[in-house]
């Protein structure tokens, strides 16, 4: 799906993310481990296009170009209701009202927030914000999820719900963490 080879991404003459190889197959489980300022995000970066000024070499499949998103580890939310952000990727595929509605709802209640529906992004912890935000990832169903930090300002109920939906998520994640990822995710660990 993706091979990343000689990856290099300098700036102000300091190498910021250095990696040799990296291979990423369609229901891969990668863990990018690495204390901070060693280069995950910037990592994640460049596998989502983001980040174009690198050396080395990326090749992947168009369909995957198209189809990768991206989770901040301080994820934006949109103005509304949590139930709003996590539709506004269906409504941009043309779902209608009530699929989106009913997709939406059930990545809320995979991830144990779905009481937070017609609550405002504005009155969100920050484990809520980024539970919101990894359901309006998932709600779009990408062939390759990056996740930046996605355990971090969790309560352990929420990382059990995050780490049960990545383990069972049926495309590729990348997650960038600066601690050693639960063993339930099953993840090949790259570390930075």
């Amino acid at each position: 799906m993706i091979d990343v080879t000689e990856l290099k991404v300098v700036r102000q003459s300091r190498t910021i993310c250095q990696l040799d190889t990296l291979q990423i197959g369609s229901q891969d489980r990668i863990g990018i481990v690495g204390s901070n300022g060693s280069g995950k995000t910037t990592l994640l970066k460049v596998l989502a296009g983001l980040e174009t000024d690198y050396q080395g070499r990326m090749n992947g499949s168009p369909e995957v170009r198209n189809q990768t998103t991206y989770v901040h580890q301080s994820p934006f939310l949109l103005r509304g209701t949590v139930l709003q952000n996590v539709m506004f990727g269906l409504r941009m595929q043309k779902i209608g009202r009530r699929e989106r509605s009913q997709m939406a709802l059930a990545w809320l209640k995979a991830l144990g927030i779905a009481h937070l529906a017609e609550r405002s992004t504005q009155n969100l912890s920050g484990g809520e914000r980024r539970r919101t935000a990894m359901a309006r990832a998932l709600a779009v169903q990408p062939k390759l999820l990056l996740l930046d930090e996605p355990l971090a300002d969790l309560d352990p109920g929420g990382i059990d719900a995050v780490v049960r939906v990545i383990h069972e998520y049926p495309h590729a994640v990348v997650i960038a963490s600066p601690v050693t990822l639960p063993a339930e995710l099953s993840c090949r660990i790259v570390t930075l």
